[in-house]
């Protein structure tokens, strides 16, 4: 009875031991596992993120090609109401000219 005890203990050890190894695997594969899901999770942050900025640059760029237009519309404008001013008076500026000249040095 006593060999019956020892060899039900020295089975149990053996079968505990088989359980720890067994449980070591298991935490080693999901450390792994865990490592693969926290590399692809960085990955897919990394490229959203790069995605992110890059929408942002595309955002800010048509936002000044739009102001670009805006300024360049109002230039435009500007320079178009300062020639209607300049045609306006080169009628009046040619005749003061030829006033003064004919003036100081008389009539032809």
């Amino acid at each position: 009875m006593a060999y019956e005890i020892l060899k039900s203990i020295v089975e149990a050890e053996a079968r505990a031991v088989e359980i720890k190894k067994q449980a070591v695997a298991q935490a080693e594969e999901m450390k792994a596992n865990a490592l693969k899901q926290q590399e692809a999770l960085l990955e897919e942050a990394r490229l959203q993120g790069k995605k992110e900025m890059q929408e942002a640059v595309k955002n800010a760029v048509e936002e000044s090609k739009e102001a670009i237009q805006k300024i360049l519309k109002d230039a435009e404008e500007t320079c178009s109401k300062i020639r209607e001013q300049a045609a306006e008076k080169k009628e009046e500026a040619v005749q003061a000219v030829i006033g003064k000249v004919v003036g100081t040095y008389g009539s032809c």
